[in-house]
């Protein structure tokens, strides 16, 4: 325990001090705050930039995901071609953005994805590998039922290169 007097001299040092504080050091509790529900925050142009515009809009409904998604698949086809650097590409693309909820080997076992219902899409199984090109990247750039979309995030040469990846990399064990 601290006697009284050396107790009063710390007090004497340290109270006045509490007057010389940086003009700075309360910059973050004064600074102006926006709740979340007060405005929209438009997207910074230098946050992914896009190489193009989209092939499609967004959708706005379910059904029109659904529509979209079948279109994109007879339509698009992947400009990337599949190398090793686009597979390495790819690679660093799913381990960021992907591994988390379909798990290191595609399976839909990631640790966030266990918290899902429905658990994220088995990447191995037939019905994804032997969709088109087109299809994958609409699903990647707008988002499934349950999966968000991936267009802000991920550049869309990138996401060609994901597909290469998933396509190349992710195959059921035999």
């Amino acid at each position: 325990m601290i006697p009284m007097d050396k107790l009063s001299v710390i007090l004497v040092i340290l109270l006045p001090m509490q007057g010389l504080a940086l003009p700075w050091s309360k910059d973050m509790k004064d600074q102006p705050t926006i709740k979340a529900q007060e405005t929209v925050v438009s997207m910074a142009e230098s946050s992914v930039r896009s190489d193009s515009p989209e092939p499609f809009q967004r959708p706005t409904n379910i059904s029109e995901l659904v529509i979209e998604r079948i279109a994109a698949g007879q339509s698009l086809a992947n400009p990337v071609p599949t190398s090793p650097k686009s597979l390495n590409r790819g690679r660093q693309i799913y381990v960021t953005h992907c591994a988390s909820c379909h798990g290191d080997q595609g399976l839909g076992d990631g640790l966030v994805g266990q918290k899902f219902i429905p658990t994220p899409i088995n990447l191995t199984v037939d019905y994804i590998q032997i969709q088109p090109a087109g299809r994958l990247y609409y699903t990647i750039t707008y988002g499934a039922i349950a999966m968000p979309a991936y267009q802000e995030s991920i550049k869309q040469t990138d996401r060609w290169h994901l597909i290469n990846y998933i396509k190349d990399n992710l195959k059921p064990a035999l």
